[in-house]
């Protein structure tokens, strides 16, 4: 499938890759969002696993982990005609981890999603990958205990 859109953000994260990558594939930790109600997962966080989000605004949203190896995953988000990619990779820096997000859209009917799909992606990327920093950033301090 041609590739109709990308994008792509990354942050540095002030904790350790090892425990940036246990945080994040515990989807229960994704519910930063104020938007998410729920996330589910129907097994393990492994390929071929389905998942739910339940957003406030979109609903009911059906996703799949297509591959993961040690610090990186991708998502796959099927549509009528489209499909929505996202790649996380979360590289250790000294101390700190660059985690990087990447999305794509493929598809016949991708170009008609561009405009309100991609738009809000590269709009809400940033400050999301902010605030699960941020939120990784507290349960590592709290998980390190009392100073």
């Amino acid at each position: 499938m041609q590739e109709i859109w990308s994008f792509e953000h990354s942050v540095d994260c002030p904790v350790p890759a090892e425990f940036a990558w246990m945080f994040w594939t515990d989807v229960r930790n994704w519910a930063i969002d104020a938007d998410v109600a729920s996330i589910e997962l129907d097994g393990p966080f492994a390929v071929g696993t389905n998942g739910v989000t339940r957003s406030k605004s979109a609903g009911r949203i059906k996703w799949r982990i297509t591959e993961v190896q040690p610090g990186r995953a991708v998502l796959e988000f099927p549509g009528p005609g489209v499909l929505a990619t996202f790649e996380w990779t979360f590289e250790p820096r000294g101390n700190d981890t660059h985690i990087i997000q990447q999305a794509r859209l493929t598809g016949d009917q991708a170009p008609a999603h561009v405009l309100n799909i991609a738009q809000s992606l590269e709009a809400g990327m940033p400050a999301g990958m902010r605030k699960l920093c941020g939120a990784m950033e507290k349960a590592f301090r709290a998980s390190a205990g009392p100073s």
